[in-house]
């Protein structure tokens, strides 16, 4: 009953360490944002490349938590990190057209060869840029949207119409 009992105290204080992991991630998370958001006033970023920055920053901070915190509480990790490497592997090669969009955007908010209502035509479409998301770049004209496949837009001509 004893031995229960200490088994029982150190995995709650190993519970609490990692909830004050997690906890500690989530300020240093809401600390950076302001800092990213100031980074990007000071270099004439646009809006949408601090949102995709300030995610990116997130995501990679919350997992470095929770690998973190799962370490603390006696998981192996390593394994689970090789399990990821695996997966992301066979993911990657499954979903080449979302990676190829994801990469083909940031290249397009970084030169900011297009920016959210410039009047664009790109093979069958034509509109006003609404808005760059990470996969496509949502135009729209006379009520009608389209979305378009960022890849689309990085690797075909596009003609800027008019700049609003």
């Amino acid at each position: 009953m004893q031995y229960l009992a200490s088994i029982s105290s150190t995995f709650l204080i190993k519970i609490c360490v990692a909830t004050a992991i997690l906890i500690a991630t989530r300020l240093i998370i809401n600390a950076l944002s302001p800092v990213i958001r100031e980074v990007c006033q000071k270099n004439n970023l646009d809006q949408h490349s601090c949102i995709i920055l300030n995610k990116i920053m997130r995501y990679v901070l919350n997992i470095f938590g929770v690998t973190v915190a799962l370490q603390n509480l006696g998981v192996d990790v390593s394994m689970l990190i090789a399990a990821f490497g695996v997966t992301g592997i066979v993911l990657s090669y499954g979903m080449k057209d979302i990676v190829a969009n994801f990469i083909a955007s940031i290249l397009i908010l970084g030169y900011k060869t297009i920016k959210i209502n410039d009047y664009i035509k790109i093979q069958n479409w034509e509109g006003t840029v609404v808005d760059i998301n990470l996969r496509h770049t949502k135009i729209e004209k006379d009520n009608i949207v389209a979305f378009v496949p960022n890849i689309v837009i990085y690797s075909n001509v596009v003609g800027i119409v008019q700049e609003k």
